[in-house]
């Protein structure tokens, strides 16, 4: 919305102007239900003073479905608008949403789900996505959700405020009323689509209201107000006992003419989400730039999750119809690397179309040393990440939604004056909404630390000009108060807004102060959620600071709470050095290799009582004394002729026996024409991705399978199926921001520091490998996560072990000493899995034809099965010291799951390993699915010879 008033001068080509980018809709998502998720009741309340506009939007949400259900309403922003509230029905009353820091959300929004208690989160992603998380929903039943937003209308010739009314569906009641203060209704223009709306005068200013049934418009409400005055504009708010102000000064906008340039580095997107973009407005961008140009010799760039090779194009008399065909021939598939929109460096200029959504590699636009000129073209665009880079090239930033053709193209043929300089006396921390003026104006925001300020801009022209403004602040005196309305309070969330979208230019290393930017605000950021909880009882148990109505009762509550953190953390420690100590045991105790005596576990036992504890499991002895860090006296490697074979995965879908008869040089294309049937499953791109490394197309395979990171923002189960895919193609330098970020999104889960540290390993960083793993032993974690910290301590030790044997020892003094003990093994097989609340079983058949499995988790010849794991990823890990020669079967099965939400596949990924915690030790990965309770799928077989130690 606040692209929309770039540019307000007329150009010799000037067209009507754009109504303003479509508006977009709230989708709602409940893939468990047989009947769609409705609402059924919509009421929105809007106070309008002067081009400040607070909007309280009340959804009343219909499960007309037989079951409770877990739903989620997902809705992008408009520039400029900032969410600072949004509350839950909690036995009939609203319970205000608090804030917390974003991964901390998501972890106790999921943990009280598994209680099947209220809760709701509202979370943001890139480019002003937001989701809202609610549960349960009863079965045909209601909830109540209230959202309230904030915005500061931008200022123009004409402003105009709009509210998208699309709401995925239907809305069985929709009841709107807008209150414009201070407005006669004839200054006003409002509509609804075509529908033009007639305003009404109440308390000395105007009110819109209009009621719908069955509402299913796709057009939201606009209104036109009144031309803002030339004079400054300013308002002032106090929050947490700080006084805010919003200034925003009218400058001239003159243009000055660009010279033309001889080379034009042109970036295209052509990621997955390319393809969502509108080609034809750029298209006739660049067709009237090179028409003007004449001739010009263009430097193209194409983008995926990869750069292709520059290629090099020339505009002769304005003919560019070779590049066009060159673009409208390109697939839009795979990631987005932000980092490879790196124009050549004897480019005039770079122009770049892009949704700004980067989700491949490091992180940030980088923002080239010649001007750059950013185009969006599609909605929910990351118009702060193309913004920032391209202001900070000296170049500009357009949604073509919100300009017509003659708009966008004085941005490439003319600059403008910015601002340099910006300082204050009485106030502080200074943020401007941009160096460029926005619809005449420039917007700058701050603190005030007296009653009285000065404020000091200076602009330059690219001619070398400087002007200066000058503007004096009142802590009270502004804006003059209006008859009949409150003022709209939003300098504060306005300042906020702006410091966190400069900082967020920086993300990896302004993480925290986003962080406390959006707590001390209450708003929903990139690293803040807010979130709604039933008790005091639940905001205790997860350490969350309540809203003020169950303050006192929290506050009494803590006090034991925080008495016990210590001690559970001692206990997790001591329990956990047990546990190894009976490890140890197990490894030093001497097992039988001969035929066994008849099975205690019958073959077909373990359905319905599978819980039961296994009556016949062998107890270890006691555990004999360590010996020194050192570890275990040297061991031999298993026989040479002891082998892995890994069972190929191969899925039986239409697609997937099409592509395994079609042509090497077919593979692609056919690919491209599937995708559309599957493009929102993950194991289609596996698949695809599978059969082209199988044809020896790696380039292809790679970016096929990165189109998982565009499937969903910040899913973090599809991450982790990227990045193991990743590792096992030998892509470990790419899995590894993959893991990070999935680490960032879910530090609650043992698996994702465990996940992160074998990838640390697997890239030869044996220091940072060994201190991610740390994390996963030392922590208390969630008792659903059963055997974790032995698991990750195997495999640290492991690794500590292969580094001081290369002579290149690591430094454990964060490990407890008691814990430093390498047990190497010839056979070892790990399952983990995607799925949360899943519960996936590791068997491993060996010569004896005995099965170790959750309910037989000792073998007579010593074969060893962790805890089982019924909560959700694994790892369930199988372990042998030394192994009878033979072959042993290592399968999965399917069990069930506790999910609200159900994936239609659950995704594997084993590794099976000899000679594990040895210089030779050797793994080898596979990943692939299961469908169903009851899915059973042999993975691959250990064969060891007959030459293997008694």
């Amino acid at each position: 919305m606040g692209a929309s008033a770039l540019l307000v001068a007329a150009t010799a080509m000037a067209q009507v102007r754009s109504p303003g980018p479509p508006l977009p809709p709230i989708r709602i998502l409940a893939p468990e239900a047989r009947l769609p998720v409705r609402v059924q009741r919509a009421v929105v309340r809007t106070e309008i003073v002067g081009l400040a506009a607070a909007t309280r939007v009340e959804l009343e949400l219909f499960n007309p479905n037989a079951e409770e259900l877990q739903a989620e309403l997902q809705f992008p922003l408009l520039e400029g608008q900032v969410v600072t509230g949004f509350a839950l029905d909690i036995g009939g009353q609203l319970r205000a949403a608090v804030p917390v820091e974003k991964p901390k959300g998501r972890q106790v929004f999921e943990d009280v789900v598994r209680a099947r208690v209220d809760p709701a989160l509202l979370e943001t992603t890139q480019g002003g996505h937001h989701k809202l998380h609610v549960y349960p929903l009863p079965a045909r039943g209601q909830r109540r959700v209230v959202l309230e937003v904030r915005e500061s209308v931008p200022a123009s010739a004409r402003p105009v405020w709009r509210l998208p009314l699309r709401f995925g569906g239907a809305v069985g009641a929709l009841d709107v009323a807008v209150q414009v203060a201070g407005v006669a209704p004839r200054a006003l223009s409002a509509t609804l689509g075509a529908e033009r709306l007639l305003a009404t005068a109440q308390n000395g200013g105007s009110r819109i209201a209009f009621g719908r049934t069955q509402h299913q418009g796709r057009d939201g409400l606009r209104v036109a107000l009144p031309a803002a005055p030339r004079e400054p504009l300013v308002s002032t708010d106090t929050w947490q006992d700080q006084r805010y102000f919003l200034a925003e000064l009218p400058v001239a906008a003159p243009r000055w003419a660009r010279p033309a340039p001889r080379r034009v580095a042109l970036l295209w997107d052509a990621s997955a989400s390319g393809a969502q973009r509108d080609h034809a407005r750029e298209f006739a961008v660049l067709d009237a730039w090179f028409r003007q140009l004449g001739e010009v010799q263009v430097q193209l760039v194409v983008v995926r999750n990869e750069a292709e090779p520059m290629e090099p194009h020339t505009v002769r008399g304005g003919d560019w119809n070779a590049l066009r065909q060159r673009l409208q021939s390109l697939p839009y598939d795979g990631a987005t690397r932000l980092q490879a929109l790196q124009p050549p460096a004897d480019a005039d200029i770079a122009v770049l179309f892009s949704d700004g959504m980067g989700n491949w590699g490091a992180a940030g636009l980088p923002s080239p040393a010649l001007p750059l000129v950013a185009f969006s073209s599609s909605a929910g665009a990351a118009a702060r990440t193309l913004r920032h880079a391209a202001e900070a090239s000296g170049g500009a930033y357009a949604d073509l939604q919100a300009l017509d053709t003659a708009q966008a193209l004085s941005l490439l043929t003319h600059e403008r004056q910015r601002v340099v300089d910006v300082q204050a006396e009485g106030a502080r921390d200074l943020e401007l909404g941009s160096v460029y003026p926005q619809g005449g104006r420039i917007g700058v925001a701050g603190v005030l630390t007296q009653p009285r300020a000065s404020l000091r801009l200076t602009l330059s022209a690219p001619d070398g000009s400087r002007q200066v403004r000058r503007l004096e602040l009142s802590a009270d005196g502004a804006p003059p108060p209006v008859r009949g309305a409150t003022p709209v309070a939003v300098a504060a969330h306005r300042w906020a807004g702006w410091r966190i979208a400069r900082l967020e230019a920086d993300l990896e290393r302004q993480r925290q102060a986003i962080r406390r930017l959006g707590q001390a605000f209450g708003i929903a950021s990139t690293e803040t959620s807010l979130l709604v909880l039933d008790t005091a009882e639940d905001y205790v148990l997860f350490d969350v600071e309540p809203p003020p109505d169950l303050r006192a009762e929290w506050d009494t509550l803590m006090l034991h709470r925080r008495e016990g953190a210590v001690r559970r953390q001692r206990i997790a420690l001591a329990t956990t050095v047990e546990r190894f100590n009976e490890k140890v045991a197990w490894w030093e105790k001497a097992f039988p290799k001969d035929a066994p005596p008849p099975p205690r576990v019958a073959p077909g036992s373990g359905s319905d009582s599978r819980r039961a504890a296994p009556a016949a499991m062998a107890r270890p002895p006691a555990p004999a004394p360590a010996p020194a860090p050192g570890g275990a006296a040297p061991q031999p490697p298993l026989p040479g002729d002891t082998t892995i074979a890994l069972r190929p995965w191969q899925p039986d879908e239409p697609y997937a026996r099409r592509l395994r008869a079609a042509r090497d040089e077919d593979l692609y294309a056919i690919y491209l024409d599937e995708r559309p049937g599957y493009a929102q499953s993950s194991a289609f791109f596996l698949d695809v991705a599978d059969l082209l490394v199988a044809r020896g197309q790696n380039a292809l395979a790679l970016r096929v399978l990165s189109n998982l990171a565009e499937m969903d923002l910040e899913n973090r189960h599809l991450l982790r199926i990227l990045a193991y895919r990743l590792q096992q193609a030998g892509a470990v330098a790419d899995a590894l921001p993959v893991l990070e970020q999935v680490r960032r999104l879910a530090p609650d889960e043992p698996q994702s520091w465990r996940d992160l540290g074998l990838a640390l390993d697997q890239s030869g960083e044996a220091q940072r490998a060994v201190d991610t793993l740390v994390e996963v032993v030392s922590r208390a974690w969630n008792n659903r996560f059963p055997d974790i910290e032995l698991i990750a301590l195997a495999e640290l030790n492991a690794i500590a072990a292969r580094a001081e044997a290369t002579g290149r020892p690591v430094d454990l003094s964060r490990l407890h000493p008691r814990l430093r003990r390498n047990l190497p093994l010839d056979l070892r097989a790990v399952l983990s899995w995607d799925a949360d609340n899943t519960d996936i079983d590791l068997w491993v058949i060996d010569p004896n034809g005995e099965r170790a499995y959750y309910a037989n988790r000792l073998t007579y010849q010593g074969g060893r099965m962790s805890r089982d794991f019924v909560g959700g990823y694994g790892p369930e890990e199988f372990s042998l010291r030394h192994a009878k020669p033979g072959t042993y079967t290592v399968k999965a099965q399917f069990y069930g799951h506790r999910q609200q939400i159900v994936a239609p596949a659950t995704t594997l990924m084993l590794r099976l390993s000899t000679d594990f915690g040895r210089a030779t030790q050797n793994d080898q990965d596979v990943v692939l699915r299961l469908s169903g309770r009851g899915d059973e799928v042999t993975v691959g077989t250990f064969t060891v010879g007959e030459g293997a130690r008694p």
